[in-house]
């Protein structure tokens, strides 16, 4: 049940966001930046607002099946399939595109990235806007996901409305899965890992008399979020893959390889100290994943206010499974140097 407040602060964001501004508002994955997909201003915008190269596709918000096979080409059974069991939720379908979606939207890809969230603000201002909305994570490109309403005022200040409602209950991007039919068989793919698994998807598929596997090699660029390095905090953070090394000889390494690195990769600035380490921070996270992904970003965001010299992540050898794999995803790209 929608608060008072929240029900007038949908309705102040989907003003704006039907005159052609963008809105920070919350899924239950990450906040996201949302404008109508009619309007190619609006989209501009976003790219603008976000510092996001136009070859990062944006995903396509719905609040319904019958909006989400407005916005692709051809819906299939595959899709039906996988949208009942697991829609609204954490994942995005990858089809092709209808008419309706811009090439700005797909970065011009031929296929489209389709979600239809579980949060109830998103899919109370989907329905007031009236049309699917185009959004990305609500943060400057590159660097660590919002999942909190400040989390987007941090970023940018009074420049966008936001739409306060607490914390996201999953803490990490969708899943991002793509669907081809070819001949009478399906063809499927992971191009983002999150909190919905392969594992799940697998299951859920068996009860199905549908063909299908799963595509051996796949192209990362259909996807958001497909560079190297993404979600990164603002001080340099590093991922420790030897638990037992001594922390001397970490600040060594560190103090070495962190000067090496590029002070760009993909557009994306790398996060280098200013001088000697001489203290490294340790990040903490829970030992559960799912709780780990709830909290990760807002933990990356929390410790690089108090602007430490490095932070650091040690990856033991408890960090596996399915799920930490898609928390690592976020890691691994967050991270500036990752040591052995």
């Amino acid at each position: 049940m929608l608060s008072p407040a929240q029900l007038l602060s949908i309705q102040k964001a989907a003003v704006l966001i039907k005159q052609g501004d963008v809105v920070g508002f919350p899924t239950e994955t990450v906040y996201g930046l949302a404008a109508r997909i009619d309007s190619e201003e609006a989209i501009k915008k976003i790219f603008s607002i976000k510092q996001r190269p136009f070859f990062d596709p944006l995903i396509v918000h719905v609040s319904s099946l019958e909006q989400a096979k407005t916005c692709a080409k051809q819906w299939n059974k595959m899709a039906q399939t996988l949208a009942e069991a697991f829609w609204p939720g954490p994942l995005t379908l990858v089809l092709p595109k209808s008419e309706l979606i811009s090439d700005l939207i797909t970065s011009g890809l031929d296929s489209v990235g389709i979600r239809w969230p579980s949060h109830p603000v998103a899919q109370v201002l989907i329905q007031a806007v009236g049309v699917p909305l185009a959004a990305p994570s609500a943060n400057k490109f590159g660097r660590t996901s919002p999942t909190k309403a400040q989390h987007v005022r941090e970023e940018f200040g009074d420049s966008v409305y936001v739409i306060e409602a607490g914390q996201s209950e999953v803490g990490i991007e969708s899943t991002v899965l793509s669907v081809k039919k070819i001949g009478d068989e399906y063809q499927l793919a992971i191009l983002r890992k999150g909190a919905l698994l392969q594992s799940q998807i697998n299951e859920a598929l068996q009860q199905t008399k549908l063909d299908f596997n799963w595509a051996q090699q796949i192209d990362k660029k259909e996807a958001p979020g497909h560079m190297k390095h993404h979600y990164m905090p603002t001080v340099p953070f590093i991922i420790c893959r030897n638990p037992s090394m001594k922390l001397s000889e970490l600040s060594l390494i560190l103090n070495t390889r962190l000067a090496e690195l590029p002070d760009e990769v993909e557009g994306v600035k790398i996060i280098k100290p200013t001088k000697q380490i001489q203290k490294i921070e340790f990040l903490k996270l829970s030992n559960d994943p799912t709780q780990a992904a709830r909290e990760m970003y807002s933990q990356l965001r929390s410790v690089s206010l108090r602007n430490p010299e490095a932070l650091c992540f040690i990856q033991l050898p408890l960090h596996s499974g399915e799920m930490w794999e898609s928390v690592f995803d976020r890691l691994y790209k967050a991270a500036s140097l990752i040591v052995d």
